[in-house]
């Protein structure tokens, strides 16, 4: 029978006493334990993986999001099709009782930030793991009692509580910046969790003093954290700023005492990989490659996420282990490429250095974007505060593309022709903020 507290004791040790050997003795068992079920109990994995050594786990295929849901009858070991957990998902989404259960299992959408949508799918077990899983190891604040408003756009199954100690209510995006205002007054959490994009917008509230809850703690999920965003929540709300690392496939990665993003490698292998799917080291970007422990009923194996991350080389200060990220860049297509000077290659550049290009510019910018059509063409779409004169413009205009400039030139590549717009700039909390775009293809995971 499953014992809770044996689970929670578990989880506490590995993440506080497990050296790296520990680490990568028990992922070997787990990987093989879940490549067996998986070839065993899934069509798809027994068809995906013939012809292959099993034993040799890295020289497996990847899987990704189109192969997931092309594949999703077949792929997922409980006889359900990919119509009905579809179907499932629409009519949640029309009442928003997220926690109604299909045929006993919890089933949901996610929204991709290219509009693509995906099916996240647990059982009661899975999602209860889950919960425990960030119950214990989240550094909550030393409070007697938790009341978390999770600010999320569609349903995530192992999300709802009600107990004793922690609550986490359910807040949607999808209404007016005023009524969610108006709902977090209602319930004045002492946590408060929500994309970057929604917590800005509502640090501005607080700010303005409409909105007057004052959390313990704020957590940002599923958008890239940037610096600037970061120090603006903290000095509005008074209070630190988390981040949790989570997507439909897995649950990467949590805070730990000391505010570090570890890796859940317990539950969650991740695999941080260059352009030709090789291992980057610790300090340098790769792309992320997740297999999850946890998961059966859809089984998640090598799984191509196109998200860029940094796994940070130091030890954490708070004595784990588990390996730390350092940084979470963005997406594959957040990228920018440039045309490098010598030869007819793309070298990419973080969306980080644009970011800061444009935002430490100038104090009038309020919101922007940068739209990479080309190698050789960028838009900068800006929306500045009130009243500000064409000159400060023409000199915020000189500021960004010397500051493009330079850092196109550290990468050796050519400066692209930079287009400024002036627009307004509205941000829909339904879509993932993305303020670094690529809209050509460009395949680092072959």
């Amino acid at each position: 029978m499953f014992n809770p507290l044996r689970f929670l004791w578990r989880v506490n040790n590995r993440f506080k006493s497990w050296e790296e050997a520990d680490i990568k003795k028990y992922q070997g068992k787990q990987i093989d334990k879940l490549i067996k079920f998986a070839v065993k109990k899934s069509k798809f994995y027994s068809t995906f993986y013939n012809g292959f050594d099993l034993t040799n786990f890295s020289n497996l295929p990847f899987m990704n999001k189109q192969l997931f849901m092309d594949n999703f009858t077949q792929l997922n070991t409980v006889g359900l099709t990919k119509e009905e957990c579809i179907n499932h998902c629409l009519e949640i989404e029309q009442s928003r009782d997220f926690s109604e259960y299909y045929k006993g299992y919890l089933v949901g959408m996610s929204t991709g930030t290219s509009g693509n949508r995906g099916i996240e799918f647990v059982s009661k077990m899975e999602a209860f793991l889950m919960q425990l899983l960030v119950f214990f190891r989240f550094p909550f604040p030393k409070t007697r009692k938790i009341h978390l408003a999770f600010i999320l756009r569609v349903f995530s199954p192992g999300f709802g509580h009600n107990g004793r100690k922690i609550r986490i209510t359910y807040v949607s995006p999808l209404d007016t910046i005023e009524a969610i205002v108006e709902e977090l007054n209602r319930l004045n959490p002492n946590l408060i969790s929500g994309p970057p994009s929604v917590l800005h917008v509502l640090a501005r509230a607080k700010d303005e003093g409409s909105l007057k809850v004052s959390p313990l703690l704020i957590i940002s999920y599923g958008e890239v954290l940037s610096s600037n965003v970061k120090k603006i929540i903290e000095t509005d709300f008074s209070c630190s700023v988390v981040e949790v690392y989570k997507s439909s496939e897995s649950f990467i990665a949590l805070p730990c005492k000391d505010g570090k993003l570890h890796i859940n490698e317990d539950t969650t292998l991740v695999e941080v990989l260059d352009k030709n799917n090789e291992p980057v080291k610790a300090g340098k970007p790769g792309f992320v490659v997740v297999t999850d422990f946890i998961k059966r009923k859809t089984p998640i194996i090598r799984y191509k996420l196109n998200d860029l991350i940094t796994v940070d080389p130091e030890p954490c200060s708070c004595g784990s282990k588990f390996r730390v990220i350092k940084e979470v860049h963005g997406r594959a297509d957040d990228i920018i490429l440039g045309r490098k000077t010598n030869s007819d290659e793309l070298q990419f550049i973080l969306p980080d250095y644009i970011r800061r290009s444009i935002i430490s510019s100038s104090d009038y910018i309020e919101e922007y974007n940068a739209i990479q059509t080309s190698p050789l063409n960028l838009t900068i779409k800006l929306q500045l505060g009130a009243n500000v004169e064409k000159q400060a413009m023409k000199e915020i205009e000189r500021t960004i593309q010397k500051s493009l400039e330079k850092i196109f030139t550290i990468h050796a590549s050519e400066v692209p022709k930079i287009n400024f717009q002036y627009v307004s700039l509205k941000q829909d909390f339904d879509k993932k903020l993305r303020r670094v775009q690529r809209t050509f293809e460009e395949d680092f995971l072959n």
